[in-house]
């Protein structure tokens, strides 16, 4: 339905579940959808249409409810004030909004992120899963077994560039590509990459194939399970010889499977997190 209303919505479409900052009931999900006036009518045929298709299916239906009302075009980002403020992410990371700049100490490493158009401010599991993931990586580097040093590193689906940030402060010295299939999302991400100051990633709109024959050190993909399994052999052509693979958008049900994929791609595990429902894989291309 959220796909459908897209066309629809001037102001974005919101959705809300058990794991996001704005909650729904337990085992609800509610779609928010910013519609102009004039596109009122279309946009609850929308709704009724998608809802009877759903019930052809054979899906439960009968909990489905409308309920709308009249609001500013700027009250959703309004709205995000209220629930976003400056949020301890892993070991070092501080996110921070404008209108929350937090209490920084000493070693901290600050990220300046005010929610935008695309996916990512620390505040979902699977973002701070493959932050605590990287910074994991970025302490065992003077581990006898140490991975080689990192050079490079792709951010496979940037969303917002929360996690290009997140890695160029890890290693410095490293350059980047974010990379996602949004423009929207990748002008959002260039905007918050200027924001911090972060002049060392590049960032680029398309798929995987948009990074060439290049090779990476890390690569970071909060991404979910259905993308990821596929991908599993590019992504190997992509990490480096004893480089890492950062995995996350898996619910902890998906990790057999995304697991036997790339295992079978010729990737070994190093290291699995898990936040509530949601898992974290480091993976190590042998």
């Amino acid at each position: 339905m959220a796909t459908v209303l897209q066309d629809l919505a001037d102001g974005g479409i919101e959705l809300r579940d058990a794991g996001t900052l704005l909650k729904a009931a337990p085992g609800r999900s509610v779609v928010v959808a910013h519609v102009v006036p004039e596109l009122r009518t279309q946009a609850l045929d929308v709704i009724a249409e998608t809802t009877e298709r759903a019930r052809e299916a054979g899906l439960a239906t009968d909990g489905v409810a409308v309920s709308e009302r009249a609001s500013h075009e700027d009250e959703w980002r309004d709205v995000w004030k209220q629930f976003f403020r400056a949020t301890r992410v892993g070991r070092s990371f501080i996110v921070r909004p404008s209108w929350d700049p937090g209490a920084i100490t000493t070693g901290d490493r600050v990220i300046d992120l005010d929610p935008g158009r695309a996916f990512g401010t620390g505040g979902h599991a699977t973002t701070r899963l493959v932050i605590r993931l990287a910074e994991e990586l970025g302490r065992d580097a003077l581990a006898p077994d140490a991975a080689p040093a990192v050079r490079r590193f792709l951010d496979l689906g940037c969303g917002s560039g929360i996690l290009s940030i997140a890695a160029a402060l890890l290693w410095p010295a490293a350059t980047g590509l974010a990379v996602d299939v949004d423009p929207e999302a990748t002008a959002c991400a260039q905007e918050n990459l200027e924001r911090n100051q972060i002049t060392t990633v590049t960032v680029a709109t398309g798929d995987l194939s948009v990074a060439g024959p290049a090779t990476f050190e890390v690569v970071l993909a909060n991404i979910q399970a259905d993308v990821l399994l596929p991908l599993a052999p590019a992504l190997h052509a992509r990490v480096a010889r004893g480089g890492h693979a950062i995995l996350s958008g898996l619910l902890s049900r998906d990790v057999p499977a995304i697991l036997e994929a790339y295992t079978a791609a010729g990737f070994a595990l190093r290291q699995r997190e898990d936040d509530d429902e949601w898992s974290g894989l480091t993976l190590r291309r042998a």
